[in-house]
């Protein structure tokens, strides 16, 4: 008889761990509101702030944001030496987050900031930066395979989302989120959640695989055109602008026909990228470092949109980094010195000698790291270098890098001990807290 107990007692216990399991794990949506006021925006200091476990994106220099694969979460202050306990938070199970953008409420005041997620289901969801209450929801057909990718620390996921995009209107400068999906792309107002357009590529399915986002535009390529074609849509209104393929592109294998496009010089991501680099083939392309080293001949030309919205070259620029803001283009061999120019007349304006590795600007500077691990801040119109600040927590540290975000006066860097991503993230990362914040002086 005791043993017949025992048995029924392991199997309610048993039962018991079935049904709190599932009451924990089903599918579900959770949001964790802000229980108290975000703090102000801090002045920023050229110091450093903090070593963190994930990497973030910075909400009106008050909020940190991270992404997980099922939660988004937010903490403050921004100048916090470590993670915070969350100050709101939202979940979603079984469904992963695919790609994360923020849209700042105007310089007016009027209205909110709010942080637009995309989820393997094709849920769309935006949150009140503040608050982490849900703003809106929108719906999007999911294209296949979707999902986290962004392993440990989420920097691919909040850095370089592959199919939300930030753009804005041409007429009246609003924001609009641009989102794609399976062959179909949607442009929506960040504040209410309203469908401004859908287009439909269901008559060409899979052939849309490389797009972007200008300021006011939206770019994709047809894959199965023969050659490919450039496809450029108004943001605001979704009515072409026109198409385009590089001079010399050619009908020919898929390799030689797909010819070779990228953005350049984006906000973030592939958002807001004032220009693009393309060669008339999809084969032996290579960088200019390699080209100069007789690794190949064919290198990609520099294009971006004019006033009238016709493509046209962009002659001063010519090396393997390219970085423009308003007139100024600041470009680098790999490793070698800076130049800028006017991208108007041509006209050289500066060199700068410093050896590192060029990563951003603003209207006011260009942004450096160099090679003993320091952000370097050069002034944009005449190349001095106006200020430093010191990447490594500690001397001995070691690093590279290939994610990071600028934003707001605040720099983040994914540390890693090799760039090769196929490692296990105890090789990949540089430690457990491997992302540095540090402040622009």
């Amino acid at each position: 008889m005791r043993f017949v107990l025992t048995g029924l007692l392991v199997l309610v216990v048993i039962t018991a761990m079935g049904i709190t399991a599932y009451r924990t794990l089903k599918p579900a949506e959770t949001v964790s509101r802000a229980d108290k006021p975000v703090p102000s925006a801090e002045p920023i200091k050229a110091i450093q702030y903090s070593e963190l476990a994930e990497a973030p994106l910075i909400v009106e220099g008050r909020l940190r944001v991270y992404a997980e694969q099922w939660r988004v979460f937010a903490d403050t202050p921004v100048t916090a030496q470590r993670m915070m306990t969350p100050h709101w938070s939202y979940r979603r199970w079984p469904a992963e987050v695919v790609s994360i953008v923020e849209v700042e409420k105007p310089a007016s005041g009027v209205g909110m900031s709010v942080v637009v997620t995309k989820w393997s289901d094709g849920d769309i969801v935006a949150l009140d930066a503040e608050k982490g209450d849900i703003v809106w929801q929108a719906k999007i057909d999911p294209a296949p395979g979707e999902s986290y990718k962004g392993r440990r620390t989420g920097s691919k996921t909040m850095w370089s989302p592959e199919d939300l995009f930030v753009s804005t209107s041409v007429v009246d400068k609003q924001p609009i989120v641009i989102a794609t999906g399976k062959d179909v792309v949607e442009a929506i107002d960040p504040a209410n959640g309203t469908v401004k357009w859908t287009k439909s590529f269901v008559a060409e399915p899979g052939c849309r695989t490389t797009d972007w986002t200008g300021p006011d535009t939206y770019y994709t390529k047809n894959t199965c055109t023969k050659p490919a074609t450039l496809e450029i849509y108004d943001a605001a209104t979704g009515l072409p602008v026109g198409t385009w393929r590089p001079p010399g592109a050619s009908i020919g294998t898929d390799a030689v026909s797909n010819w070779f496009i990228e953005p350049s010089s984006c906000d973030l991501g592939h958002s807001g990228c004032l220009m693009f680099k393309a060669a008339p083939t999809g084969e032996g392309v290579v960088t200019y470092t390699d080209a100069v080293s007789g690794l190949g001949t064919i290198t990609a030309t520099y294009y971006s949109l004019a006033p009238d919205r016709t493509v046209k070259p962009e002659p001063v620029a010519d090396k393997d980094t390219v970085i423009a803001v308003g007139d100024v283009v600041a470009q680098q061999v790999t490793g070698g010195y800076i130049w800028a120019y006017s991208r108007t007349t041509g006209q050289r304006l500066w060199m700068s000698e410093v050896n590192g590795r060029l990563i951003g600007g603003d209207p006011r500077n260009f942004y450096l790291v160099n090679n003993e691990y320091q952000l370097l801040v050069l002034n944009r119109e005449t190349g001095a270098v106006t200020s430093s600040t010191e990447l490594r927590i500690r001397p001995a540290d070691r690093f590279v890098f290939s994610m990071y975000y600028l934003h707001a006066g605040y720099l983040v860097i994914e540390r890693l001990q090799t760039t090769k991503e196929s490692e296990i993230d105890d090789k990949y990362y540089f430690s457990q807290d491997t992302v540095v914040l540090v402040g622009i002086g």
